[in-house]
């Protein structure tokens, strides 16, 4: 797959750490961080609206922004649609509207639809546009969940024939979606990899044993640790020294056991751990 976008050494503050990351045709970006982390600043300088003060930024084709300059609220969402080159193709305009939620207001001026419809309208342009690179300041977090699925549905459609997505969001649940996650604080990069890889770096993992209050189960427990760890066969459970009786007993049920449950960390409690 062909490059599409290229962050060599990228910083938005002349000191610190740098970003390091190559995102090819049909792949997409979260940008995650606190208010004021940098998030908007950082799709700014991919833009190239703004300069990095450090490293450089390539891209390659065609880039449409979807910023925080909005559109004119006087405009109606079908005048949207036919604007982003769907004149005189009443069936695509329609489309796009549907995509968005929009076609039960789409005579209505843009002043007065709700925030969440807004957020779709800025949406229309990009959404309609044959461009190699799309990026999303925010509009997705501001979307109701009917409108978030059809538009998550669309960008993926968009991804198959080659768009790339750079998407600045603070839902923490949509990062399965994207290939390549960033974590900004303090406008200064604190993760950059995939999910996975956020996962990892995250905290330990927690078993959770449920039993009724047996004097010999709480002596297996009381205390008792283990190590677990993400391999690239799965997982890895390891009982700390002298617990590993313990540890088989417990998930063959000794005593009254009712179930032994491992539990990973969310990516909520990742993100929190770096931040």
């Amino acid at each position: 797959m062909s490059e599409i976008l290229g962050l060599e050494h990228l910083a938005i503050l002349p000191t610190g750490p740098t970003l390091m990351l190559t995102i090819a045709a049909g792949q997409s970006l979260a940008i995650v961080g606190p208010a004021g982390a940098g998030k908007s600043r950082l799709m700014r300088t991919i833009m190239g609206i703004e300069r990095c003060a450090q490293g450089s930024v390539r891209t390659k084709g065609e880039v449409v922004f979807c910023g925080e300059e909005g559109i004119n609220r006087r405009s109606k969402p079908q005048t949207l649609a036919r604007r982003s080159g769907f004149s005189g193709q009443a069936a695509k305009a329609t489309e796009i509207l549907m995509v968005t939620r929009l076609w039960d207001v789409r005579h209505e001026a843009v002043a007065d639809l709700s925030p969440a419809q807004v957020a779709a309208c800025e949406l229309i342009e990009p959404l309609s546009s044959d461009a190699d690179l799309i990026l999303l300041d925010g509009q997705l977090d501001r979307l109701d969940p009917w409108a978030l699925q059809s538009v998550l549905e669309r960008m993926k459609q968009l991804q198959q024939k080659g768009a790339v997505f750079v998407v600045s969001t603070n839902r923490p649940e949509l990062l399965n979606w994207f290939d390549a996650v960033v974590v900004l604080k303090e406008k200064q990069v604190r993760f950059a990899g995939t999910v996975t890889d956020l996962l990892r770096s995250g905290p330990p993992h927690t078993l959770q044993v449920a039993t009724d209050n047996q004097p010999g189960v709480r002596s297996l427990v009381s205390p008792f640790e283990v190590s677990v760890q993400t391999t690239p066969d799965g997982l890895r459970l390891e009982a700390g020294e002298g617990q590993g009786l313990a540890a088989r007993l417990l998930l063959e049920g000794y005593g009254d056991v009712k179930f032994v449950v491992l539990k990973p960390p969310t990516i909520e409690e990742a993100l929190l751990s770096l931040l």
